[in-house]
Order: C-alpha cells, then structure tokens, then sequence
C-alpha cells in the first residue's frame, strides 16, 4: 500500500476551507476548493507582525514567551482565528443622528429644560420604542434638506419621508395597548409627529402645488386625532417621567394684547355676531369658540413668546364641525383662520414653521371672493403678503 502523502501544514488557509476542516492550496484571490464550489473565498489578515518575540533558553532551544509577556489588553491579538465580521454601519443614520444631538434638537427646544428633552430623552426612548428614532431622524433628515443646497433637498426629503413611513408602520400597531410604560414614548413621539406635519410641506419639491389651507387642515385633524389617542394616558403621561415638563407648560398666564391684535379679534367677534343676526343658517357658537380659543392662546404666548409648542394649542381646541367648514372653505371660517396666521407668523424664526404665515395667507386671500377681503387685509399687510 503506497504511503500517504503528507502536505505542509498552514494555518493560513482561507476561512472557508477552515470551516470545511479540508487542505486548502492558498491560492489568491480564490482558493480552489471555493472556486469549485462556487463560495466567497476570503482568508484572514496574517497576524505573524502582532506576535510577541520568541526568545532562546541557554541550551539554545527557542521558547514561547510566557503569558505574562503579552499584556492583557493585547492578548486576542495573539489568536489566529478569524475575528468575528462586525455588522455594517448605517452611515445615513449615524449622520441623522449626529445632526440631530449637534444642532436639530436646539432647533425644536426653547430652554435648556426642553433642551435637555430633545438632545437625551427622546434619542434614549427611540433605542427602546423604534419608531420615536424613526421620527427624530426624520426631522434631523428635514432640517439638512431645509437648510442645504438645492442639489442634496430632494435626496434629504426622500430620506425623511421613508423614516417617516417606518415611524408610522411602528407607531399604529401600538396604539390599541397604551399602558402607563409606554404612554411616555407615544406622547414624544405624537410632539414629533405634528412637527413633522409642520416640516414637510415647506421642504417638500411640490411645494407649488400645495393647498396651504388644506395642508394646515391635515395637521389640525391629526392634532385632534391625537388628542383622542393620548386622552386615556393623559394623567400618566402628566404624572411620570415627563412631569417637570407638564410643570413648566402649565405655568402660563394670560397678558394683554397689543392694541392692533386685540382691535382685529374684536372686530371678528362682532362679524360673527352680526351675521349671526342676518342669516339663520349661520353658527355663531361654533365660530364664536373659535374666535375666543384663538384670543385666549394668543395671549397666553404674549406671556411665553418663545413656547412655540403654544401654536398648536388652537388646533387641539377645535371643533370637529369648524374643521368641517374649514375643509369645504367657508368664508367665515377663512376669515378666523387667517387671523391665526399672526400666530403662525410670531413663530416664523423656527426652520419648521418657516413661510407657513405667508402661504397660508395667500391660500386664503385666493379662497375668498372679495366682499370678504377687507375682512383680512390687515392680517394680510401684517405678514408681509403682497396682494
């Protein structure tokens, strides 16, 4: 019987044949057992240059070093099997996420209090409920495309508008089981969602195609959606980690308005009131709760002329039956909501309320046949809308 053959023995074979426990020739960039066998052939960085000296004893015989000769901190450097393949990084993420913790979470707070809320809070709740990440990268997403060259906005839009969807596609399925542990981030995540609501259609490349008034009418059903949502985990939401939060947004006082603000909503009230008196079919409370809810928010943010989050106050208090005159483009309900433009227009220093005043005012103005013009002229001249 002829002898076996013996071979060189290699600890240098690629990681497949390894796997295999089979010879493999070393060949590059393949191997021949993986070209064969038509698999990825990849071999592991030679790690000769990472070992410790071997030294001689006195009888002349080389010795490995002892343990103790490599330092513990090094000692997986001395092993020859493959190192486990680190999982790819996101590196779109990671850059929506640096944007974020670096300038977008400045852009959303208006103390260091809120400041705090958006730069630890809510990335610290999106590693354990998803889709508060998949809505904090969404706006970071938005910010870059809002203030970027017109080449990269598109792409960003595109970016913000998939995590968005994942947002969502995350966020529905928990809804029907709110329970005390995750009201907390279903609320951050429904304050980033109406900011969302806000961003998007000024980022948007159809932007010139929008219905300002109906996009604005999207984003008051969806605070009224909300509202219904969070109402049964209000009190838990008031009462846990959030509180020193709710603390400070109930600490509010009603102040005066300026003369020229308060002249307007007192000549609006009276328009209701005396077409309440002319025509039968014409709903002086419902437009009347509109009118003094606007007043009151108003001047509320007299008092906190930075709290932007108060904008949204107005939508949360509306009636279902004026968003329904509202989305049919009633004049009366025109009028009152193009007063809201002053609030809208206080807040326009924020990149996500940006240019909401002027197209919403402009929505309105072509809306309106002009026996009701005058009524919102002067709102119009206090945007600065050309007409």
């Amino acid at each position: 019987m002829p002898s076996r053959r013996s071979h060189r023995k290699s600890r240098h074979g690629c990681i497949a044949c390894k796997r295999r426990r089979v010879k493999c020739d070393e060949r590059q960039p393949e191997c021949s057992n993986c070209l064969n066998r038509s698999t990825e052939c990849v071999y592991a960085p030679r790690d000769e240059w990472m070992q410790p000296p071997q030294t001689e004893n006195s009888s002349g015989r080389r010795k490995s070093p002892t343990t103790s000769s490599t330092p513990p901190s090094l000692g997986w450097m001395g092993s020859s099997d493959p190192l486990p393949q680190a999982p790819e990084l996101n590196l779109s993420n990671m850059e929506l996420l640096l944007q974020w913790c670096s300038s977008t979470y400045a852009t959303m707070a208006h103390d260091q209090q809120f400041e705090d809320l958006y730069r630890w809070v809510l990335p610290k709740e999106g590693l354990e409920y998803p889709f508060v990440l998949h809505g904090l990268l969404a706006l970071s997403a938005l910010h870059i495309a809002r203030t970027s060259a017109p080449v990269s906005r598109t792409r960003y839009f595109s970016i913000a508008l998939e995590h968005q969807n994942r947002a969502l596609a995350l966020f529905r399925p928990v809804l029907p089981s709110i329970n005390r542990e995750n009201s907390h981030p279903i609320f951050l995540f429904a304050s980033l969602l109406l900011q969302l609501t806000f961003a998007i259609p000024p980022c948007s490349p159809l932007m010139a195609n929008h219905d300002s008034v109906q996009d604005l009418i999207q984003a008051f059903t969806l605070c009224r959606g909300l509202r219904e949502i969070l109402g049964a985990s209000w009190n838990w939401v008031r009462e846990g980690k959030l509180a020193d939060v709710f603390t400070q947004v109930d600490d509010t006082k009603h102040w005066p308005l300026p003369e020229t603000v308060e002249v307007a909503l007192s000549q609006l009230k009276s328009l209701n009131e005396t077409r309440g008196g002319q025509f039968g079919d014409h709903d002086v409370d419902c437009y009347g709760a509109a009118i003094s809810h606007l007043k009151d928010m108003m001047e509320i943010y007299q008092d906190k002329p930075r709290r932007v989050e108060l904008a949204l106050r107005w939508p949360f208090g509306l009636e279902s039956k004026y968003l329904k005159l509202l989305k049919e483009n009633d004049p009366m309900a025109l009028v009152i909501l193009a007063h809201y433009c002053l609030v809208l227009h206080h807040f326009r220093h924020h990149w996500w309320m940006e240019g909401w005043s002027l197209r919403v005012a402009r929505s309105i103005w072509d809306h309106l046949h002009e026996p009701w013009r005058p009524y919102v002229s002067w709102v119009v001249n206090e945007v600065g809308l050309e007409v």
